[in-house]
């Protein structure tokens, strides 16, 4: 129960520490830890298990995509709505993730933007389609190529 007052008054610390950062949208994630056997390995561990995680939901990318999931031709045509005007960067890799495929940036304005991704060179499968901001942020979806359609 030590370790989790202290990992509670060093989470409070830092939330004042950064205050003062610049105007963002907020997003507050609430962790609920109910455990009464007093193990604090096992404490400690769940609240690192729930950072980790909460950390994932504020990482991911505010943009809408219009897409088809599955490619029937050589171009992948995708639409992407975004509130404000950004540069992402696109990537398409292999199925498992590992293997880059395709790899470029893209100036997204405010509203609708149209794009298209010549993928004739790569074969039919599954790929990973990924939009990334300077900050970290993430937008993936799969998309499968299949020209025997």
């Amino acid at each position: 129960m030590k370790v989790f007052m202290l990992v509670l008054a060093m989470v409070v610390a830092m939330g004042s520490t950064f205050a003062n950062a610049p105007a963002q949208e907020d997003k507050m994630i609430a962790v609920v830890l109910m455990m009464d056997n007093g193990d604090d390995q096992q404490i400690v561990a769940t609240i690192y298990t729930s950072l980790m995680a909460a950390e994932k939901v504020a990482k991911v990318l505010d943009i809408e995509m219009i897409a088809e999931d599955e490619v029937n031709d050589d171009v992948f045509v995708f639409a992407l709505k975004s509130e404000e005007q950004r540069k992402l960067t696109m990537e398409m890799f292999d199925e498992e993730g590992f293997t880059p495929h395709a790899n470029r940036t893209l100036q997204v304005e405010d509203g609708n933007n149209y794009n298209a991704l010549n993928v004739k060179a790569l074969p039919d499968g599954t790929y990973q389609f990924k939009l990334t901001d300077d900050q970290g942020a993430e937008f993936t979806k799969s998309v499968t190529i299949n020209r025997n359609k």
